[in-house]
């Protein structure tokens, strides 16, 4: 009789909280549910210690010189993308038993203040200038090892290596673009590959190529620009032909970005071709845009703000083009010297001045942005939403939570959703936000518990399961736990306990 009063009971529960993988975790002792014991502190404010995990390093091996895989422990911050910290981990490894330092010629760093920029499976490395000194086959074979390591985590399909601000081409005087480069962890892979472009340092590139590059696009309502990979055809090696297939190449759509607007024919909006201006004292290049005064009204009638569209030209030209450190831009008789963007994210209503007339990638810093998923109600279930952030908030919990807290938004990529929290909860009400190893800690005020108390059993459902399907995401981290005050006791309204570990809920969610 006590075990199939167990049974029953264990299913009762599991038909309260959903499907029976999502139960939060608890210990069953006998026929009755003792109280569950978090092993961790309810947190007090954000943080959490770095968590060390295995990680992997392609480095030059100490024989041959060809990239090898080393594996390391190494320390990682809970809320934010570990390639910064992976990259200097890599770039400050000294020449050992297994292999050598990535550069011998010099120390190699990421330019200070730039950081990683992820976006759309995308990374920038923005190296400091004294990646210079490397031989441009030593500085493919570092693009290919910060591209292998920088790839172990799944969500980097590309990387593009600048230095300086600027692509710095696969040839000793710049003028051949290496493209945005993929893992390949074959053995030998550098020098096929190095072998492979053969033909395009001499310049020997009849009937065109085609490479992986990075497009900026305009996201919704101007509130920034995010990137796409994919392959993109030219002609030739010449700026001015690239700039043109660049520009084509925006002109086609997004592929993989939902959302977007569609950018209008550029070329067609051209006047004259790409010009290409040198640079005094090997500063870089420009390229000089001329489009038709008709731009302005088919802007407007795109829904692209002309600080966004200068954005995207800017940072899908110097990604790609080698050595060119910025664009000029004309429309009609009116060459651009500013622009004051309205709808960004951070930063909106501040003009930015193009010193010389000249825009550059460090103009535009703040427009970069990269989708998270929120989980909102849609009827009696859950439905996943993207929206457009500054990628750097990608990976922050509280930024998540709060994005949550902001209810569906008509630029998500998702209509139609309703709220899953309840009116009045605010970000004071977050009282500490903590990872430990995989969970993460999520510490609610009073206030916010007696918020929660008059949800139905529908309701409650849907706000702790959008809660945990939506930190779910967030990378590293597969379990919630919830402290209500500093305490796991009780229930959220009146059906789920608040004690125990919660796992995401993909049953809840709307095919």
């Amino acid at each position: 009789m006590k075990k199939r009063r167990a049974v029953a009971l264990v299913m009762s529960l599991m038909l309260l909280t959903g499907c029976a993988q999502s139960v939060p975790i608890r210990e069953l002792a006998s026929v009755t549910l003792p109280p569950a014991v978090s092993a961790y502190a309810s947190p007090i404010g954000d943080g959490g210690e770095d968590i060390t995990q295995r990680i992997s390093l392609w480095l030059p091996d100490a024989v041959a010189g060809q990239l090898t895989m080393i594996s390391e422990r190494l320390p990682l911050p809970p809320a934010r993308h570990p390639a910064q910290t992976v990259l200097d981990r890599l770039f400050s490894y000294q020449t050992g038993a297994q292999a050598r330092a990535l550069s011998e010629a010099g120390a190699l760093f990421v330019m200070p203040g730039r950081g990683v920029e992820i976006s759309g499976g995308t990374a920038v490395v923005n190296l400091s200038a004294g990646a210079l000194a490397l031989t441009s086959r030593n500085l493919f074979q570092a693009g290919m090892a910060i591209t292998n390591t920088l790839s172990q985590w799944g969500d980097i399909r590309y990387v593009n290596i600048l230095v300086n601000d600027q692509h710095p081409g696969i040839d000793a005087a710049a003028t051949v673009p290496i493209g945005s480069l993929e893992a390949d962890t074959a053995p030998g892979a550098v020098a096929s590959l190095w072998e492979a472009r053969g033909s395009q340092r001499a310049g020997n590139v009849q009937g065109g190529f085609s490479l992986a590059a990075t497009l900026y696009f305009p996201a919704a309502a101007g509130r920034g620009i995010l990137a796409e990979g994919r392959r993109v055809s030219f002609p030739g090696a010449d700026l001015s032909a690239m700039t043109v297939s660049l520009l084509g190449a925006l002109s086609a759509g997004a592929t993989t970005l939902p959302g977007v607007p569609r950018v209008p024919d550029l070329n067609a909006l051209l006047s004259g071709n790409p010009l290409v201006e040198e640079l005094p004292s090997a500063q870089g290049r420009i390229i000089q845009l001329s489009f038709q005064e008709s731009a302005n009204e088919q802007l407007i009638a795109a829904g692209i703000p002309r600080s966004i569209m200068m954005a995207s030209l800017c940072l899908t030209l110097t990604t790609f083009l080698p050595g060119v450190a910025g664009i000029k831009v004309r429309i009609g008789t009116e060459m651009i010297s500013a622009v004051v963007p309205a709808g960004v994210l951070e930063g909106a209503g501040q003009e930015i001045v193009f010193a010389d007339q000249v825009m550059q990638r460090s103009d535009f810093r703040h427009f970069l942005l990269d989708y998270c998923t929120l989980y909102f109600a849609s009827g009696a279930a859950l439905s996943a939403s993207r929206r457009a952030i500054p990628y750097y908030q990608a990976r922050n919990p509280r930024y998540i939570l709060n994005q949550l807290l902001t209810g569906p938004e008509y630029t998500d990529t998702a209509p139609g959703l309703s709220p899953i929290l309840p009116a009045g909860l605010r970000d004071a009400d977050w009282l500490g936000i903590a990872r430990q190893n995989d969970t993460l800690l999520v510490n609610l005020s009073g206030a916010a518990g007696e918020l929660i108390k008059p949800l139905d059993e529908g309701q409650e459902r849907l706000m702790v399961y959008g809660l945990v399907n939506t930190l779910s995401r967030l990378g590293g981290v597969s379990k919630v736990q919830f402290f209500v005050d500093g305490k796991q006791a009780g229930t959220f309204a009146r059906h789920i306990d608040i004690a125990g570990s919660f796992l995401p809920n993909a049953g809840l969610v709307a095919p």
